[in-house]
């Protein structure tokens, strides 16, 4: 039996802010504050020296070891390693009450914070802001790594779990060998205990909301054991994302296109529809405001209130969607060797911009959806399920969309959308739910891109599918001499976000990178 890689996950508990000392609270906010300047200071050196900085063919990572160069003096070496005396940036004495170990995961922090920023300005270009852009009167929290914190259960009245990390506040100026310990109580929940223990507790982030409000975030690697599979027939589970109807999937097996079920979810719909209305009517009271030059503040802070209730909203019906195809995917899994496909809307929001004459109202309803914050929650529950989600063999894919809503699934034709949800094509007379037949045809896109199916005979939509996939290749190999023909679709899978609840958010950074074991 192979281990994987695993996957990490992370939980959000509350700090028990109210039974902290004084002290204990002053301290806390020191160390963050002091953590917050000291990766700002990183973020800025990496951006100044941006072109010695990068590494690799694409120039999309940091090079740790020339930023240390810059930074951090080195007087403690091993034999035969040469001495740093002096640096042009010394921050060992520009920030004197921060330990050597702290200090290098601010520097890790920052390193995986610019690293972020180098994906996005690849995708968005110079839209993208800029980490030392950020505020500055946000916090920005480390991550601080197993070695240098404990979660310790206690039996006392105040709090029954505190979170014991090192403070090196007042010991490292002092140049004291064995630094201090902060006690910070939480309030661990048994939902937040059982995620807790469902791995190895890898790192964790103190940090406030909006609201300022203290949090903790404690990282979990979960190690997955990859069995060897029992031996089912393969079928393919195609997902379509919609707005009147959340999802809605297909099942396409080699012999027919089997069962297909619906995803509505018309609470969130007018719920949402309600809110957007309600910022709409503050939004337009607020400019009359600032127009007329009377005060606005009060009706801008309801527009923040009135955005943040949307957004939970929006985040909760979500992860209840994720957990429903999450559950039918499982349950059909004991049944099928499944592999899982969802259309990925590339440009959708484009398609909706102004200008290109499809209506203020469908502007709105696509700018206000998260279809990628969809994808990406499941995608990771299922990489907690074992799948594999990457590289050439993966179970999971993000399809392109293209054309999978016009094409008929039965004949293959071009047809027509009458109504938004009906389908029919004209040369074969099929008419059909406009869902229905786009999550077939993802499915059977999924079949043309993933080439360990290309094997399997089958009949209908899935023959199709391959003769698809074969005369891809052959055009490919014209065009190209050698024999590694490349498919006419893109396998360009999409970015990464990070979805996030009261209780269990996705960690936004790659913790085994550079994570201390």
């Amino acid at each position: 039996m192979a281990r994987s890689k695993g996957v990490t996950i992370s939980v959000k508990v509350p700090i028990n802010w109210d039974v902290m000392t004084e002290r204990t609270k002053q301290r806390l906010r020191q160390t963050v504050g002091r953590d917050t300047r000291v990766i700002r200071a990183f973020l800025g050196i990496i951006e100044q020296n941006e072109d010695k900085l990068l590494t690799g063919n694409n120039r999309n990572r940091i090079d740790d070891g020339k930023l240390d160069q810059l930074t951090m003096t080195a007087l403690k070496v091993k034999s035969g390693a040469i001495q740093r005396t002096s640096v042009p940036h010394d921050f060992k004495v520009r920030f004197p009450r921060i330990s050597q170990n702290e200090m290098t995961e601010c520097r890790q922090t920052a390193v995986a914070l610019y690293k972020s920023y180098l994906k996005l300005r690849k995708k968005k270009g110079r839209r993208a802001s800029r980490p030392t852009s950020i505020n500055s009167s946000r916090r920005i929290p480390r991550w601080i790594f197993s070695r240098r914190f404990i979660l310790v259960e206690k039996d006392v009245s105040a709090s029954q779990w505190w979170l014991n990390i090192i403070d090196a506040l007042d010991s490292n100026r002092d140049e004291r060998s064995h630094h201090d310990r902060l006690s910070i109580p939480i309030k661990i929940s048994p939902f937040h205990l059982n995620q807790i223990q469902r791995g190895k507790v890898k790192a964790i982030q103190l940090f406030t909301d909006r609201r300022r409000k203290w949090w903790v975030t404690i990282a979990v690697r979960i190690l997955i054991d990859e069995s060897s599979e029992e031996k089912f027939p393969v079928a393919i589970l195609g997902i379509d994302l919609g707005i009147e109807k959340a999802a809605c999937s297909t099942l396409l097996t080699p012999e027919k296109t089997r069962e297909t079920c619906y995803y509505v979810q018309k609470d969130k719909v007018k719920i949402i529809k309600k809110y957007d209305r309600l910022v709409a009517d503050l939004q337009r009271e607020m400019y009359t405001r600032r127009n007329n030059k009377l005060p606005s503040d009060r009706v801008a802070e309801k527009l923040r209130r009135m955005r943040s209730k949307r957004e939970n909203v929006a985040r909760e019906y979500d992860r209840f969607l994720v957990r429903q195809l999450l559950d039918y995917i499982s349950e059909l899994s004991k049944k099928h060797t499944l592999y899982v496909a969802i259309g990925r809307l590339k440009n959708i929001r484009m398609r909706a911009k102004r200008g290109n004459y499809q209506g203020r109202r469908f502007r709105g309803m696509i700018h206000s959806w998260a279809f990628a914050r969809i994808t990406d929650s499941l995608k990771h529950g299922l990489a907690q399920l074992g799948w594999k989600i990457d590289g050439k063999d993966a179970r999971f894919r993000a399809v392109p969309e293209g054309w999978t809503s016009i094409m008929c699934w039965k004949c293959g034709s071009k047809g027509q959308r009458p109504k938004q949800n009906y389908f029919h094509c004209p040369s074969c007379g099929y008419g059909i739910n406009a869902d229905l037949n786009g999550s077939a045809n993802i499915a059977a896109r999924m079949l043309t891109l993933t080439k360990s199916l290309h094997s399997v005979r089958g009949l209908g939509l899935w023959t199709r599918a391959l003769d698809k996939a074969r005369c891809a290749r052959l055009k490919a190999q014209k065009k190209m001499p050698s024999s590694q023909g490349k498919s006419l679709l893109s396998e360009k899978e999409p970015a990464s976000g990070s979805g996030e609840s009261a209780a269990v958010h996705f960690v936004q950074s790659d913790l085994a990178s550079f994570s201390d074991g």
